[in-house]
This record gives C-alpha cells, structure tokens and sequence, in this order.
C-alpha cells in the first residue's frame, strides 16, 4: 500500500501538471485570441485605404525655348495610397434639371456611374457630401443635412471667405489662358436655351444614405466639418467644371486655397462650352482643354476606375467628337 507522503506525492504532481496543462492552454489561447485580433485590426486598418492615380501636367524647362515659344507640358500620373477616414467626395451641382436641354441629358447619362462610385466610396469609409447648391431646403428635415448644419469657424471663414465664389486666379494660374469661350453661358443646343433657375434638387439617381451622408451647399460648412474629422484628402465631381466645380466656395480653387489635397475625378464632370464658340472645338473636346488646364494650373485629376476598376465613363458619341 502506498504512505500518505507517496499520495501527497502523487497528488502535487497530478496537480502539477493539471496547472502546467491549464497554464498552456491559457497561453495558446491567449497567441490564438492575439492573432485573431490583429488580423481584425489590421483589416479594419487597410479595409477603408485605396490607390488614386493622380494625373498631373508638368511644363517642361528646355533652354532652347524662347519667351516666344510656347510650353510644352508631360503627363505624370503617380499613385497614392489614401484613407478612407481622411477622404471626402464633394458632389457638385448635379441637379435634377438644368436650363440647358443638353447639360440636362447629361448630367443624367453620368449619374449611374456616379451612384456606383458612391457606393464603393462608402465602402471605404469616404465622406460623402452631396451639394446641389440653392436646393439645401429641400432636405432641411434630414438627418444628412443636420449632421453638417451650422459648422462654422469664425476666424477661419474670415480668413478665407468661405462662403464666398472663388474670384480671380490661384497664384499658380500666373499667365495661364483660359482654353474656351463660355461667355454666352455654354449652351450647346441649336437653338439655344433660355436661361433660368429652374433645378429644384439633386437628381434622383444619385443615392443619399440618410445615416452617413452629408448635405450642404456652404463651403464654412463643408470646410469646417472637414477639418473637425481631419479630411485632408477631397474629390471633386459634378458639373460644370469651367463654372462651378473650379469656382464654388467649396470647389476646387478653394479647397486648394485651404489646403486641402483636392482633385478633379475627370470622367464624371461636364462643361457649359458651345461648340461655336473659340475654340471652335467640339463639346466633348471643349471639357478636354478644362481639363488639362486643371491638371496644368490647379489640381491633379483622377477617373472612377480608382473606385470601381473596368474603364473611364464616357459620354455617348465623345469618342468620335473630340476634335
């Protein structure tokens, strides 16, 4: 029979290796609950990051060119990785129904593409600001619109007259010529339109998420909300480019002046350009020439294909027109 010390003995080593069993079960559990949290974490850190293709022009110095000569300009595209949490895509004017017959068709051949880019953005986590611009009361009572309502920094918007057109040129704009002639208000129909106010919202098509979207019209508003949740990366789409999309308190010359990383999502935007005014080009080639001057004087540009992959959108009958 066995003592009492050799069942003491016996006991403390069973024990002993009841612990030693626990003990390492609780290690690996603890390596196995450790991966799955940083396999978490680092899908949530990359889930909402994405590339953008950032096509700029850049001037080419040549000694051999004369003040007479004119500057040549190179394409460059370079790819950034961005957060979704840092981005914002600013909506700009897509209204339900223009003065011009043809802007109108437009805007509503665009919009599907558009709708499926704010999806996938939203997927990423981007800021979606829908800003179709004197129809705000119409989504006075929704929750998107109260979200942004009455932000507001005072010395900032003093300093910047936020709610203001942009006037003028941007300091790297010195020089520079405007490539159309939109002076008499770019409406490509024959006969032409009457002019008028007549939009009364944005265009249906074009989604709004109630529980995470934003809407507004106020560059305080939008600038202010921006820099509480430390957007520093902004898109621009919309229409029309040579107007409102490069001139509104929101749009592009001013999201520059206010340091913001903006860029021009080029294939979903339009002009008001007629095509028998200078430079007697093309509609479709009338947006070109904003374009690369956008890209030359003011900010990069990029297309859809960074959200939803497959080719650029364009317009119907583009392709054979742009000349």
């Amino acid at each position: 029979m066995k003592t009492i010390n050799e069942k003491l003995s016996m006991n403390r080593l069973s024990l002993s290796r009841t612990i030693f069993n626990l003990a390492t079960s609780i290690f690996v559990l603890a390596i196995f609950v450790t991966q799955i949290l940083i396999a978490d974490i680092s899908q949530k850190t990359f889930a909402d990051e994405f590339k953008v293709h950032l096509q700029k022009r850049i001037a080419q110095t040549n000694a051999n060119n004369s003040a007479s000569q004119s500057v040549e300009y190179k394409i460059e595209v370079k790819e950034e990785t961005w957060k979704g949490e840092e981005t914002a895509i600013v909506i700009c004017d897509m209204w339900n129904k223009h003065w011009c017959r043809g802007a109108t068709s437009r805007v509503a051949e665009m919009s599907p593409r558009m709708n499926e880019v704010l999806k996938a953005a939203r997927a990423k986590n981007v800021t979606i600001i829908h800003a179709p611009s004197d129809c705000i009361h119409k989504y006075k009572d929704t929750a998107a619109r109260k979200r942004i309502e009455g932000k507001r920094d005072s010395d900032f918007e003093k300093k910047f007259q936020s709610n203001s057109w942009f006037k003028g040129l941007l300091p790297t704009e010195k020089g520079a010529v405007w490539p159309i002639d939109q002076s008499d208000g770019g409406c490509d129909c024959e006969p032409q339109c009457k002019q008028g106010r007549v939009w009364s919202s944005q265009i249906d098509i074009l989604e709004i998420d109630d529980n995470k979207d934003l809407i507004s019209d106020s560059g305080t508003e939008i600038i202010t909300y921006m820099r509480e949740k430390g957007i520093k990366n902004v898109i621009l789409l919309g229409v029309h480019t040579n107007m409102c999309v490069i001139g509104r308190p929101f749009g592009l010359r001013k999201m520059v002046t206010y340091g913001q990383n903006v860029v021009l999502m080029r294939d979903l935007t339009d002009t008001m350009y007629n095509s028998r005014k200078s430079p007697f080009v093309s509609h479709f080639k009338g947006t070109e020439l904003v374009i690369e001057y956008i890209e030359k004087y003011v900010a990069p540009s990029i297309t859809s294909v960074d959200f939803l992959g497959g080719e650029p959108f364009s317009f119907k009958g583009s392709k054979e027109t742009t000349k």
